[in-house]
């Protein structure tokens, strides 16, 4: 984040906005309010207690509720975090990670198949001699139908992902049971398998949403290392953060296909270039790479879900 903004000549306001601007894929939204939240109470102190006497209170007020909003976002932050790494209320049927006593760790890959990324993410793992777990959008499958039978034929295993990557917080019972359904079918239709892993796109559920999942007889898996490559990062950040976080048992998700807002149509490129130094890394480091099935049957399974990336909401690097 500071490095993207040392570059900032003060040229003007507009350029320096605009430059902050491009520069957005570096800094993550934590690190907005991280911002805020340091910068906002520091204004309104100085104003209050040094510089200046206050001619309207309403003024002060209003740096007085800004200085509140800063802190709630900052909280909101730290939450998010904690719930993705631990989640809320019972977790029964849902794995974060592997066994803490294994070198096995599992790369994930979200939102596919991609006929642009999924292909050259297939052609790395097969170079490399490693096997992933790819959690497919029904949808994706029945348009790219040759590039999800390839991620099978070439010894992959495939999870559900829904069939169009919409949200199950907020859904009803039968949307829920529809998405699952209807992705279920196109995989086991055009793949030849049917899928027992499911990821709820972008990691959300709720705990009804959690019984129908495990009623359709799937086991939730999310993750314990996320590269956040859906931001458009950097290789280098990539890797940096497999290097931080990655621990045995680790499951570490990718993505192949996605968008920030949309089901497709984002750039994996980095995530591409990224993969083979994150595969050289592991291995050098004593990491087994697998599948999600083969880290999770360990017989001495640890069922203790992941500790969060430390202060993950507070992370700029």
């Amino acid at each position: 984040m500071f490095k993207a903004i040392r570059h900032f000549k003060l040229k003007s306001a507009k350029d320096n906005l605009n430059r902050l601007l491009r520069h957005r894929a570096n800094l993550k939204w934590p690190t907005y309010l991280v911002l805020i939240a340091l910068l906002v109470p520091l204004l309104f102190a100085l104003r209050c207690g040094f510089f200046a006497d206050w001619a309207f209170s309403f003024e002060r007020d209003i740096w007085f509720y800004l200085s509140l909003m800063s802190f709630f976002f900052l909280g909101l932050s730290g939450l998010i975090s904690f719930y993705e790494y631990h989640g809320f209320g019972p977790q029964e049927g849902i794995i974060r990670r592997g066994a803490s006593n294994s070198p096995k760790v599992a790369l994930t890959f979200d939102d596919g198949p991609s006929p642009i990324y999924t292909p050259q993410i297939l052609d790395v793992l097969r170079e490399k001699g490693v096997k992933a777990t790819f959690f497919l959008v029904g949808k994706h499958v029945e348009k790219y139908p040759d590039v999800a039978k390839r991620i099978v034929d070439e010894g992959h295993e495939i999870g559900n992902h829904t069939y169009s990557h919409r949200d199950l917080v907020p859904a009803t019972r039968a949307t829920v049971v529809k998405e699952i359904k209807k992705a279920e079918k196109a995989i086991e239709t055009i793949c030849g398998v049917k899928p027992v892993l499911f990821r709820p796109p972008r990691g959300v559920y709720s705990n009804a949403v959690r019984k129908i999942i495990l009623k359709e007889g799937y086991t939730i898996i999310l993750w314990s290392v996320s590269t956040q490559d859906w931001r458009l990062v950097k290789p280098s950040f990539i890797l940096k953060r497999i290097k931080k976080f990655c621990r045995p048992g680790s499951i570490i998700l990718f993505h192949d296909s996605g968008a920030l807002i949309k089901p497709e149509g984002g750039s994996r490129g980095h995530t591409v270039e990224a993969l083979p130094q994150v595969i050289d890394w592991l291995k050098s480091n004593g990491f087994q790479i697998t599948t999600v099935s083969s880290l999770i049957e360990e017989t001495s399974f640890d069922r203790e879900l992941a500790p969060p990336e430390t202060q993950e909401a507070l992370e700029t690097f």
